[in-house]
């Protein structure tokens, strides 16, 4: 599923920044409250959710 999207970053706490991710992407990669994604950044920012049988 290759798709583009422009999300705002919203505030957390008094230091942390946040954004929202669709429903939609949630359902497609079965995501739910507590989930582990993993998170590369080198010059991009790519965020990847660890497969269930890939956790411990």
């Amino acid at each position: 599923m290759a798709y583009k999207n422009t999300r705002r970053l919203i505030r957390i706490g008094h230091v942390s920044l946040g954004i929202i991710i669709p429903r939609a992407w949630l359902r497609y990669y079965e995501l739910k409250y507590g989930d582990v994604v993993d998170i590369i950044s080198n010059g991009s920012i790519t965020i990847t959710p660890i497969k269930k049988e890939e956790k411990k």
